[in-house]
């Protein structure tokens, strides 16, 4: 039995010699800064004007895409406008099939990265030919260049349009730059294209 009053001793736990727990102040500077060495040295291995190119033209052809399905699902047309001076592409939900954006009508825009621009840089032009974007139809309110599917999933015409690098331009060393993506106009399929250095290759 315990007797009242007596206090127990509290027990303690025998450090073995040479171990210690946790890490110090100084350890953790150094580990600190060592993976800030290191990812100093990987964000220069990174190019990041090529990763916004391949980006930029998956974000288009996903835009294509789904602006062909919306127009069969909507069963109205859908415009897709290349702002070349914006650098930009608009989609316009043209519900009332009149070719323009109206004021009670949805857009919806994507903006291209800060590194790259549409058009051609140094590599040979495909057989659409060179032109930064070879669509003839323009949107009526903008007058830039576009393409509209119509509720049976066909576009308005065959087209395409080139997307690479602002440091591609005129430089040959970054001909990998660019990119390139074409409308089919009777089925209103969409197909990418990338140079390799060679040649054009289909897909991203």
């Amino acid at each position: 039995m315990i007797e009242r009053g007596r206090r127990i001793p509290a027990m303690r736990t025998r450090r073995q010699p040479g171990l210690r727990l946790g890490f110090t102040l100084v350890e953790m500077l150094i580990v600190i800064t060592m993976i800030g060495i290191l990812t100093g040295i990987a964000l220069w291995r990174v190019d990041i004007a090529r990763y916004q190119v391949n980006g930029d033209i998956q974000a288009i052809g996903t835009t294509l895409i789904a602006s062909q399905r919306e127009a069969i699902a909507k069963q109205h047309n859908v415009i897709v406008v290349f702002d070349t001076a914006g650098n930009r592409v608009r989609v316009v939900w043209d519900a009332n099939n009149n070719g323009t954006l109206d004021a009670n009508e949805h857009s919806r825009i994507v903006y291209l990265g800060e590194r790259v621009q549409f058009g051609l840089g140094t590599a040979p032009a495909l057989p659409m030919g060179a032109q930064a974007v070879d669509f003839t139809d323009t949107e009526t309110s903008s007058g830039f260049p576009c393409v509209t599917f119509y509720r049976n999933g066909s576009a308005s015409e065959a087209g395409g349009a080139y997307i690479t690098s602002r440091r591609a331009i005129g430089d040959p060393k970054y001909a990998n730059d660019n990119r390139a993506m074409r409308v089919e106009r009777a089925t209103g399929r969409a197909e990418w294209w990338h140079y390799n250095g060679t040649t054009w290759v289909r897909g991203f």
